[in-house]
Order: structure tokens, then sequence, then C-alpha cells
């Protein structure tokens, strides 16, 4: 490994950084990602799930124009096909380690997490190192639309404010502060209907792939 080269390995839940040829460190951090356009699946010798280091996933030669980033695993797995997309799936806190994979930053990246206040503070976290990065099905519309499927979120996360959200989002993850439609309310992603979901995520992403 070149000694420029950063490398990122998790314990408890954080992504660690070493920028020396890590001796003795544990298991890189793996990200699964899931191929959602058949073409790039053909690229790939037909592989479309996989699970991979995250500096191996920096060096994924495929022509990719979009990123789905899901928080839930389950989420992930129900994705049906996109022209040009791939998913992320199941960092949670770890999504820092997306800015070692330099191709991001030239990708559409949009972030779909649960709506609560940890979920925007991931999306907060992840938006820090990919600017670009797109928000999807965390407004207060779908909010409310999925009043019966709220749950309580146990413990708030403590900042008052997120600097790397938008107005927008910014007001819902506010409201969820201030008990806007209840006590500590949340709506996990994947309590969505799923033809909602898809929907949005179609009117978002573009063409279903065929």
């Amino acid at each position: 490994m070149a000694s420029s080269e950063r490398c990122y390995y998790r314990t408890e839940n954080i992504v660690h950084e070493q920028s020396s040829d890590c001796p003795g460190q544990p298991l890189p951090l793996l990200m699964r990602i899931r191929v959602l356009d058949p073409d790039l699946r053909r690229q790939l010798g037909s592989l479309g799930d996989l699970t991979v280091p995250v500096l191996d996933l920096a060096r994924l030669a495929i022509d990719v124009h979009q990123a789905l980033i899901v928080e839930n695993l389950q989420t992930g797995l129900a994705l049906e096909d996109l022209c040009g997309t791939i998913a992320i799936m199941g960092l949670g806190n770890n999504v820092a380690a997306l800015a070692s994979v330099r191709w991001l930053d030239r990708t559409r990246c949009l972030y779909w997490g649960d709506i609560d206040t940890h979920g925007f503070a991931i999306l907060n976290n992840a938006r820090s190192h990919l600017p670009h990065l797109e928000s999807l099905l965390m407004d207060a519309q779908t909010l409310l639309d999925h009043r019966g499927l709220w749950g309580e979120e146990g413990r708030q996360y403590a900042a008052a404010a997120l600097p790397h959200l938008s107005g927008s989002e910014q007001a819902v993850y506010r409201g969820l502060k201030e008990q806007q439609w209840g006590t500590n309310v949340r709506l996990e992603q994947e309590r969505i209907g799923w033809n909602y979901a898809w929907s949005h995520l179609l009117t978002k992403c573009g063409a279903k792939a065929t």
C-alpha cells in the first residue's frame, strides 16, 4: 500500500483512519453495494451484490451515474433496478468513509435514512464529505403521510442545529427536536410503504433499468 493512501477500519462502530501501511490494524471497513443497472453488472462479470473494502470501492472502474446511499440494509436489498445506479447500504455512522471514494465527487449522490434526529445527523455528516449529496424521502410531507407508522426515538441527537442541512431539512430536524409532532417522533425508512417509496425513487432517481 502506498504511504499516501488512507486506511479505514472499524472498531465499535467507529471509523478510524491511518496514513501509514496500517500494521496490525483490525480488518478494513467493508462496504456492501448493489449494482442496480444490468449493463453495469455485465461490466463486473454479472456480479450485483458485493461487500468490498473501502479502498477497493474507490478503485471501481465502471461508469456509475448516481449512487443511492441507504441507511437500512433491508431497504437496500429491496431496491429494484435503476439506470446507471449503485446502492451503498448500511453504513450508519461510518459515512465518513465515503470521503475516500473520490469518484463519488463527480457522481450524483442521494441519501435516504430514517426521519429522526440521528438520521439527520448522519445526513449532515455525510454531506460534510459530499457537499452535493441530496436527501430522499426525508421531508416533512413523507413524515406526515406516514403518521400511523411513527415510532419513538429513545434519545435524540444532542445538537440544536446541524450546519450541513438544507433549510427544509433543518426545519424538519428542528421540528423533531422541538416535539412539534409529538414526543421524540421517528419514522424508520423501512416502515414506508414500498409503492410510495418506489414511486418517489423513480421520480427523483430516473428511469427503471430494463
